[in-house]
């Protein structure tokens, strides 16, 4: 009984992971659509920036379908192990590359669909390499913990300075990959705060559940990815950065996961083979993209500048002629 019991427990996390990525990948689409006709994040003071957003209705709806997808998945997160909702993600790329290509008219290069097929090569191949894997109790090594959560924010830190600071082609992968390691280590957290939150609730009460650090951080660091996506996509093609950021997003909580929570590996050799195989095409998939050269971005930027939309003092926008 307590093996159908986890069984069906597990079935039901698929199937709300699966609802969640498809929610939060047409969002992405829904955001990108908007985005173009929005003023471009720095350009310039933030109030008008914030104001031009926040008078958005499309754009607050897509934000609406998001934070909904995205409640879904953690509570996903918290039935299942990290490493079995976050490949998950795999078929929202799918669903954001047909919107892309259909709807937005975005055509990638041969080396953005490299990037992008090895990215989703190695998410199926790490999906397959967790099939038959038993599953364990919650437990996590603190140390080892921080440790990679502190090494990642790290790299987040490093990949947005770089970001911001070039101006070049490989600027928003780079914002991208920022994004993706902080969605990443968002999804950690939010591991550390059900359990956190639950021990606390049943020892202390509910107000004492509510004082967990952890909660906060959830709450808090949604906010932060949620500029740095609109950055990328604006500056970006969706159907590039999205795929960055999944395969950030996917790879930094399997991890952790991994490492730091004792998520077992595969026993066999072939399927042990087939999970480090899997982590090396969603990185270097990541890279490839990140180092992507081309003349079309450096267009679509410069056009976007000419036909940014112009604010009046009431908010409303008016494209330039």
């Amino acid at each position: 009984m307590e093996n159908r019991g986890g069984g069906n427990i597990l079935v039901l996390a698929v199937i709300l992971a699966m609802v969640a990525t498809t929610m939060i990948n047409y969002s992405g689409y829904m955001q990108k659509r908007e985005l173009d006709r929005l003023p471009l994040i720095g350009s310039q003071k933030p109030l008008q920036t914030a104001k031009a957003f926040l008078t958005c209705r499309p754009w607050l709806e897509a934000q609406g379908l998001q934070f909904a997808g995205t409640f879904i998945k953690g509570i996903a997160v918290g039935l299942a192990p990290l490493s079995v909702v976050q490949p998950i993600n795999t078929a929202g790329i799918a669903v954001l590359a047909l919107l892309a290509i259909t709807k937005l008219g975005e055509r990638p290069s041969v080396s953005d669909w490299l990037g992008i097929g090895t990215i989703v090569v190695g998410l199926f191949m790490l999906g397959r390499s967790l099939i038959g894997v038993p599953s364990r109790a919650f437990s996590y090594n603190p140390v080892v913990l921080w440790f990679f959560v502190v090494f990642f924010f790290v790299v987040a830190g490093v990949s947005l300075f770089n970001g911001i600071t070039k101006k070049g082609e490989q600027a928003p992968n780079l914002i991208a990959v920022a994004s993706g390691v902080l969605v990443g280590i968002t999804a950690v957290l939010i591991k550390l705060a059900w359990n956190d939150f639950g021990s606390r609730f049943w020892l202390h009460g509910f107000r004492h559940a509510l004082a967990s650090p952890f909660i906060w951080l959830v709450f808090f660091l949604p906010f932060v990815t949620l500029i740095l996506d609109q950055m990328a996509m604006q500056r970006g093609k969706a159907i590039v950065v999205v795929p960055i950021t999944t395969g950030m997003s996917n790879l930094i909580p399997i991890i952790v996961g991994i490492v730091a929570m004792h998520e077992p590996m595969p026993s066999s050799v072939g399927m042990f083979l087939l999970r480090l195989g899997s982590f090396v095409f969603i990185i270097g998939g990541a890279v490839i993209l990140s180092l992507r050269k081309g003349e079309e971005s450096k267009a679509q930027v410069g056009g976007r500048r000419g036909r940014e939309p112009v604010l009046r003092a009431q908010g409303e926008k008016i494209p330039a002629p």
